[in-house]
């Protein structure tokens, strides 16, 4: 009888040793993919900033919406000068250039070699497909949430957006059942009440 009760006892004690074993590596999974996750979307965000801060050098505004921005990205380019010679510490360069001094060339770039570049990219995570832009990773082709316009700051009118993903898209499919995560918070870059482009991500 007591050597039933002691096997009894082990088979207890090996049952929760496995269950305590198996609680942390799920965690541990957990957390690693959840990191992971994250990752790869801020990593989106801030391509999507980039293409957006280039959308404005050259249109004086923020792209109303995903279409508009990969429009451009695809489409357009930028002015690029190459400057010849050197302008002389008596004269303005508007002077040598009529004068023959200097020369000025200008040609353009297209706007996605030109962002989206090899070396850009090489540091990348995940896969960069610019047509996949608008799409939260892992969210089942749910778009980010897109917003541009103006607010005024300092009786000023200054150009903001803001870009939005949510944490129940993001992690979809994990189970954060027992997490403290509100889902309905979210990764976001640029701010549509201050004129900011920095994520929330804590850069």
């Amino acid at each position: 009888m007591k050597i039933g009760i002691k096997y009894g006892l082990w088979v207890v004690v090996l049952l929760l040793a496995y269950y305590v074993y198996d609680s942390i590596e799920s965690k541990i999974a957990f957390e690693d993919e959840t990191k992971r996750r994250r990752e790869i979307t801020i990593e989106k965000l801030k391509n999507i900033r980039t293409a957006q801060l280039a959308f404005k050098s050259v249109k004086n505004r923020y792209a109303n919406n995903f279409e508009e921005l990969l429009n451009f990205v695809k489409n357009d380019s930028f002015p690029v000068i190459k400057a010849l010679g050197t302008v002389p510490d008596t004269l303005s360069e508007e002077q040598a250039v009529k004068m023959g001094i200097v020369t000025r060339d200008t040609s353009r770039i297209g706007v996605m070699d030109s962002l989206f570049s090899p070396q850009y990219l090489k540091d990348h995570i995940a896969a960069f497909y610019i047509d996949s832009l608008p799409y939260i990773p892992f969210g089942n082709y749910d778009k980010f949430e897109f917003h541009s316009g103006e607010i005024e700051k300092g009786k000023v009118q200054v150009n903001v957006f803001e870009v939005f993903g949510s944490f129940e898209v993001i992690y979809r499919g994990l189970n954060t059942s027992n997490e403290a995560i509100d889902l309905k918070d979210g990764l976001r870059v640029g701010s549509m009440t201050d004129p900011s482009t920095s994520g929330n991500w804590g850069e």
